[in-house]
């Protein structure tokens, strides 16, 4: 008899114990249903399988418990469904269960099922059967969408609409899920227009008061916490504004706008900050699938963050959402360079040219293409070809005009390279590089007097032109036969590089001709103790200077 009261006193423990877990799950989940906040979300998984644990063979917290896990994409439909039916087979007259099997057979678009566990859950559930009804009724809805509607469905679904409105004065849950809803739609009405009014009249600091005690008191911190960081950032508190925005974040991480409003704040103050911007923009690829632009910023986070992988399959997932976007295959295949897959980045390169949504952009990337065969490839013809192609698209592209003439260069095309120059010169007549690229096409040609004028230019436009002053040196020198003007030349050479092991040597032989012997053994010497360090010059020629200079 002891043993018996023993027993019965732990079920009722039990029982009160899970009645208890089960109203917490149902707070959570209102709370969720009513604010979508993450936290209350998991708070009402939590008490669902603890209640499984209490009793598992209580119906409620399956079908509930199937809805949640699939509303956070934890369990697909089929899991869900099956869920409800462990529910129906626990206890076959909950009207509950069988409204949510309707509700996710109606999602797989299974309607005529669906119908038949709506029409159960009605006749389970008498004059509370509002939900069932309406959720019926939107059933009708859908599957007239998407079938050859008849006449029989348009009438059931007026019936059930309507009969379904009308019962929803007995439906207890649903009338106080609306009083809760007003309530706290009041709250956060009241808090909002005591901020607005502060912020009109430029109190900004009271108004974020405001919005925080309104957080606090509503739980609403996406909202009010994104109306701080709106603030801060008027305020020129970009840091504030982006704890806020994190802040809010917590509550309602499936916010899109929150995300992109933390995205474009970190973008404009924190550019250096990629790991941060690129947290939010998979967050927003995750959230917006569909938007090639999200995929098309995270892949340049990656470029940055040296993810070449992950940059290349950004900008392919871009593509595949918006194939013919010119700009997502011109920066395709810039990740393709920096993987060293040139072959790949030529393609994606010759499809932008060949959209080519602007003249002036498609300039730059058909220069860029040009670069590819030129410096990587070693194809001239190709790169002159593209060059060639750049210009055509923007006559004005400088850059366009000296790659091409340095390609002319190196094929030893002087006449063509010269051309090229003097187009650069045209549009822009301040560029040292340009006189001294023009300069060693000249003096190729043995057009001395030319070279002597462009170098002069280089050096006029560049005091730090350390190759154009030693080139001068090396034309007075060995085809004027002037060396103290050489020597001039070199020294300058070496004043602004002073460990320029070329213009010593250059700077011995000067030396040497104007039968300087010491001096040119010093110039000699410096060759021989840079190259020990640099090991850019072979300096065997100058040790045998060196050594011949004092021969009896």
């Amino acid at each position: 008899m002891i043993y018996q009261k023993v027993e019965k006193s732990c079920l009722l423990r039990g029982k009160d114990k899970l009645e208890e877990t089960l109203n917490l799950a149902q707070q959570s989940h209102e709370n969720y249903l009513l604010k979508s906040s993450k936290e209350d979300l998991e708070n009402a998984i939590n008490y669902y399988i603890k209640a499984i644990k209490l009793n598992p063979r209580a119906d409620e917290p399956y079908y509930r418990l199937a809805n949640l896990l699939w509303e956070n994409g934890q369990i697909d439909l089929d899991s869900a469904i099956e869920q409800c039916n462990n529910a129906i087979e626990l206890n076959p007259k909950s009207s509950m269960a069988r409204l949510y099997k309707g509700y996710f057979l109606k999602i797989s678009e299974n309607f005529e099922e669906a119908e038949e566990e709506f029409k159960m859950s009605i006749n389970l559930a008498g004059f509370l059967s509002a939900k069932p009804r309406l959720a019926l009724a939107s059933s009708l809805m859908k599957k007239m969408q998407n079938t050859s509607a008849n006449f029989n469905d348009a009438v059931q679904w007026l019936y059930y609409f309507i009969t379904g409105t009308s019962l929803m004065i007995f439906d207890y849950t649903s009338i106080k899920m609306l009083y809760r809803g007003f309530i706290e739609d009041f709250s956060v009405l009241k808090y909002r227009f005591q901020g607005l009014i502060y912020e009109k009249i430029n109190n900004y600091d009271n108004a974020i008061d405001t919005y925080k005690h309104g957080a606090q008191d509503t739980g609403r911190k996406d909202f009010f916490y994104s109306k701080m960081a709106d603030i801060s950032l008027g305020k020129g508190n970009p840091y504030q504004a982006v704890e806020c925005y994190k802040t809010a974040l917590k509550t309602s991480p499936e916010n899109i706008v929150l995300w992109a409003k933390l995205a474009s704040t970190l973008q404009k103050y924190y550019s250096d900050d990629v790991d941060e911007l690129a947290n939010c923009f998979t967050q927003l690829s995750g959230l917006e699938p569909e938007n090639s632009r999200i995929f098309y910023e995270l892949g340049h986070l990656n470029i940055k963050m040296e993810n070449k992988l992950n940059a290349v399959s950004a900008f392919k997932r871009a593509l595949t959402l918006e194939p013919n976007n010119p700009f997502y295959h011109n920066s395709l295949a810039y990740a393709y360079i920096q993987m060293e897959n040139y072959d790949d980045a030529i393609s994606e390169y010759q499809i932008a040219i060949k959209i080519n949504p602007d003249n002036e952009w498609t300039s730059v990337v058909s220069q860029a293409l040009g670069a590819i065969y030129h410096q990587v490839k070693g194809n001239i013809d190709a790169s002159i070809l593209s060059y060639q192609t750049a210009i055509l698209l923007d006559s004005s592209n400088i850059d366009a005009h000296i790659a091409l003439g340095e390609a002319y260069q190196d094929k030893e095309d002087w006449n063509n390279a010269i051309n090229s120059y003097c187009e650069v010169i045209k549009l822009n007549p301040n560029i040292p590089r340009v006189y001294s690229n023009m300069a060693m096409a000249l003096w190729e040609k043995e057009y001395i007097d030319e070279a002597l004028i462009a170098y002069n230019k280089a050096v006029e436009l560049n005091p730090n032109n350390d190759i154009a002053f030693n080139n001068l040196g090396v034309i007075y020198l060995d085809e004027l036969k002037e060396p103290v003007k050489a020597l001039e030349m070199f020294n300058s050479a070496t004043q602004v590089n002073p460990n320029y092991t070329l213009a010593y040597y250059n700077k011995g032989r000067a030396y040497e001709m104007i039968d300087e012997k010491t001096q040119a053994a010093k110039a000699y010497q410096m060759v021989i103790d840079l190259n020990n360090v640099t090991n850019e010059f072979d300096a065997h020629d100058a040790e045998e200077r060196l050594f011949r200079l004092f021969d009896v």
